[in-house]
């Protein structure tokens, strides 16, 4: 009799070793699916991700976001590349080089879609008024970003090839460039622009072409990340859905975030927001524009474009965000 209850002793004493290990495990599995990584650079078109995360929606998902800060939509798809992050907000051009390298890359959605955030800038007083005053200049880009399709596309439709130089420049570098001289034009983002004013004293000439490019803010993610914490993407998607509406309800609440977020002034944030749409989708739209991006880089699009285009994830939150052919 004993030595049964000894044994039933025992047996009891492993059973709740054994569920007291398994609920460790059970709840390090939950905290490593609930905690995502992403990768961001500061930008406006990110506005989405900066209400969810200051408004609670993350939280109310059950999730942990953490903002890995980056400088530029190319150096955010290479972060998530280099599993340094889970998810990545770039332009489409970033996205499209991926595809075009075969990369792991799964597209999720977009966040923000704007054809007025790239412009041409030269110091004021530089007569920058038409795609024609650039002849002979030395125009500034930033490789492999919306900045170079951008100029690509300007000097095309203007007809300017082989008629102005063009000097590669990281992003953080190229206004400091342009006030030194070493180019006559940059091709850069509102942030970048911002950022780089204060070298500025007199000002900027500038040069927007609206419909020239409508350029996409993507969310993307790996492949291996859709595999093992889908669930947790689909929370995120959700989060990102409830920040839409709350900055749809009251934009006044959501500038000053915003602003917080990038670390531009408010009174500029609220000047440039109505360039920006912050809309949650995966359409046609987007998969045209990469389409382009590959077939200019001398590549045939087919069908198994769509593979890279994760749709399930924003179907799952709301099929009506989901308007590509698949």
């Amino acid at each position: 009799m004993i030595v049964w209850r000894s044994w039933k002793l025992l047996l009891a004493s492993i059973l709740v070793t054994a569920l007291s290990a398994f609920g460790i495990m059970l709840l390090r599995n939950q905290d490593s699916t609930a905690h995502l990584v992403v990768a961001e650079s500061g930008q406006m078109m990110s506005a989405l991700i900066f209400v969810a995360q200051a408004d609670g929606h993350f939280a109310d998902q059950g999730l942990t976001v953490e903002l890995l800060r980056i400088t530029d939509g190319k150096s955010a798809m290479d972060a998530l590349l280099d599993h340094r992050s889970d998810l990545a907000l770039s332009s489409d051009v970033p996205a499209a080089g991926a595809m075009m390298a075969g990369k792991p890359v799964r597209i999720l959605s977009t966040v923000q879609t704007s054809d007025r955030d790239i412009v041409l800038a030269s110091p004021k007083g530089s007569n920058l008024t038409s795609p024609a005053t650039l002849v002979g200049k030395r125009i500034g880009f930033s490789p492999d970003t919306n900045s170079e399709h951008f100029l690509n596309l300007l000097i095309m439709q203007s007809g300017l090839t082989g008629q102005v130089t063009l000097v590669p420049f990281g992003s953080n570098d190229i206004m400091q460039a342009l006030a030194d001289g070493q180019i006559d034009a940059a091709s850069v983002w509102t942030t970048t622009r911002i950022a780089g004013a204060k070298l500025f004293p007199n000002g900027l000439d500038l040069l927007s072409m609206p419909g020239l490019y409508t350029g996409s803010w993507i969310l993307s993610t790996r492949r291996d990340v859709v595999e093992t914490r889908r669930d947790a993407l689909v929370r995120f998607e959700r989060a990102l859905l409830a920040a839409e509406w709350s900055i749809l309800k009251d934009r006044e609440r959501a500038i000053p975030i915003v602003a917080a977020g990038t670390g531009i002034d408010e009174a500029l944030v609220r000047s440039h927001w109505e360039s920006y749409g912050f809309t949650l989708r995966l359409d046609q739209a987007l998969l045209l524009s990469l389409e382009g991006h590959l077939r200019r880089a001398g590549g045939s699009p087919g069908r198994e474009m769509l593979g890279y285009l994760q749709s399930d994830v924003l179907r799952e939150v709301d099929p009506t965000r989901v308007t590509v052919l698949d």
